[in-house]
């Protein structure tokens, strides 16, 4: 029987074989200005649950100091999850076009 590891390995493989992006977690720490969401910094998360907890509380940290905040969104690059963050604060806060 194959393990988790194994399987996710697999596929990915034949999603990148047919041409799917491949969206993966990341952390995006920012702060939201007015009617504007300002990212400041957009990391992949490890795969480690002991690693990626450690990362999420270290930038949570750093972010609290800087009052910012610190969310976490699958995408497919760094850009992708800047912009994918930015609608949802938006979406949250009522401005984003809902139609």
């Amino acid at each position: 029987m194959a393990s988790a590891k194994y399987r996710r390995a697999a596929a990915i493989l034949r999603a990148r074989r047919a041409g799917h992006p491949i969206k993966r977690e990341y952390a995006v720490v920012g702060q939201t200005r007015g009617t504007v969401y300002d990212v400041w910094h957009v990391e992949p998360t490890p795969t480690d649950p002991f690693t990626r907890n450690e990362l999420l509380e270290q930038l949570g940290l750093d972010a609290a100091e800087a009052f910012g905040g610190i969310s976490t969104v699958y995408a497919t690059s760094p850009a992708d999850a800047a912009a994918r963050t930015r609608r949802e604060q938006a979406r949250l806060a009522g401005l984003a076009d809902t139609n």
